[in-house]
Formats: structure tokens, C-alpha cells, sequence
């Protein structure tokens, strides 16, 4: 890669950052259709794991005076079964049916959040469960499992802070898990690591404008731009799928 392409990555990278301090989420959203363009696909997704775990662990620090919940638990050990799974996937099955994949979840669940749905959770502990395992499998296939995750947790009503805390922790732990699956199955090589340390700066920086930028919308904001963001990555990743399938580049 040259010089032209690294100066595009490390900004993907740091508006992504920025969206990911700003809501809790969203960083594999917003970089993964767009770094595929440099990166392949099985190189990128471990690379953006990383990049998810050490930014959600930026977080969590700074909601530090909450405490890990049992819904945060049951959410991650449910999260942890789904990401093994989701691993295995991802050794076997085709990138552009994973692409494909991901591309339609976001577009369908952003439009549900749109339109105003709700999740009516009459047993909580049942939801947890059943969200940590999709919310798990699709983050281990795919590297994106925050649109699930966002609208379970705004079915709750969560407030901003517990939202992005509960966010942070969940990503924190099924990332690890991802990570060490993808490393037995033979999925990080030297270039993973590479293009982490040198993003690396650009990635704490970007946290860090985010959080500032968290305290200065309503809550109402925050959700209508994880929506818009979910919806407009959902369109450019199917974008890109089409058009590798199709080899119009």
C-alpha cells in the first residue's frame, strides 16, 4: 500500500473512532465496508476485533464508576458461544456470502429502527441470551454485531451511559474470544498486527474526540445517528458485495 492509501485507512479509521466514542458502537459498521476496498476481508475482520477491543476497553474505563451488571454477563457468555461459532463460519464459508450476510442485516434492522420498533422483552433473561448469542455469532462472521445489540438494548430504554458502558463490556470480552479463535484457526498473521500498531494512535485520539462529542447530544440524537450510521454502512457494504460479485472492480 502506498502512501495515498495509508492517509485513507488511518482516516477511516479515526471517523470511526470518533463514532464509536461517540455512541458505543458502530466502528466495525462504518470501516469494515469501507477498508475492504485495502484490506481483505479475513485479514480485516481479526485487525477490526482488535480495533474493537482495545476502543471498548477505552470506554469502559471512562464509565468506570458503573458496575458489570447480570445482564452484561448473560449477554457475554451468551456472546462468547456465538463468536466460536461464528469463527468457524468465517474459516469456511465464501467472504462475499459473508458480506452479503452482514450487508442485509444492517439494512433490515436499521430500517426497523427507523420505522420505530421495539422489542416487547416480556422475559428479560431470555433476550439477553438470544441477543448475545446473534449479537456473538455475527461479531466472530462478520466483525459487525452492534446493530442487534443497539436495538436489544433500546428496546430496554437504557439511558446513554449505561448503554455505551454495557456496549463497551460485551465487546471487551467476546472480542478476546474472537481473537483467540482466530488465531487457533490460523487467522493472524503479521500483517494483523501491523496494521494495528500503526493505527494504533490514530484509534485513541479518535475515542477520546468521541467521548467529548457524547456529552454534547441528546439522547435522541444519539440514537438517530446510530441508526443513520447503521443504515448508510448497511447500503455501502451491499454496494461493494454487488460489485465484486458482478467484477466491476
Amino acid at each position: 500500500m502506498g502512501t495515498v492509501d495509508w492517509i485513507i485507512i488511518l482516516s477511516i479509521v479515526f471517523v470511526s473512532g470518533v463514532i464509536k466514542g461517540t455512541t458505543g458502537f458502530g466502528f466495525a459498521l462504518f470501516s469494515l465496508p469501507l477498508l475492504i476496498h485495502f484490506i481483505p476481508i479475513k485479514t480485516l475482520i481479526p485487525v477490526i476485533t482488535l480495533f474493537n477491543l482495545f476502543s471498548s476497553f477505552q470506554i469502559a474505563i471512562q464509565t468506570r464508576r458503573l458496575k458489570i451488571s447480570r445482564r452484561i454477563i448473560v449477554l457475554s457468555l451468551a456472546g462468547i458461544i456465538g463468536v466460536i461459532i461464528g469463527g468457524l463460519v468465517l474459516k469456511f464459508i465464501s467472504e462475499r456470502w459473508l458480506e452479503l450476510m452482514a450487508a442485509t442485516m444492517l439494512i433490515v434492522l436499521s430500517l426497523m429502527f427507523l420505522t420505530g420498533f421495539r422489542f416487547k422483552i416480556r422475559k428479560v433473561k431470555r433476550g439477553n441470551l438470544i441477543a448475545g448469542l446473534t449479537c456473538g455469532f455475527l461479531g466472530g462472521s462478520t466483525a459487525v454485531s452492534g446493530p442487534p445489540l443497539a436495538l436489544f438494548l433500546t428496546s430496554l430504554r437504557l439511558d446513554t451511559e449505561h448503554f455505551r458502558f454495557t456496549f463497551a463490556w460485551y465487546s471487551i470480552i467476546t472480542a478476546v474470544v474472537a481473537f483467540l479463535d482466530y488465531l487457533k484457526i490460523g487467522l493472524i498473521i503479521p500483517e494483523t498486527f501491523r496494521l494495528f500498531f500503526i493505527s494504533f494512535p490514530v484509534l485513541i485520539l479518535s475515542i477520546q474526540f468521541g467521548k467529548f462529542l457524547s456529552k454534547k447530544i441528546s439522547q435522541r440524537i444519539f440514537y438517530l445517528s446510530a441508526i443513520i450510521i447503521s443504515l448508510l454502512a448497511g447500503l455501502l457494504m451491499l454496494y461493494t458485495c454487488i460489485g465484486r460479485c458482478l467484477k466491476l472492480y
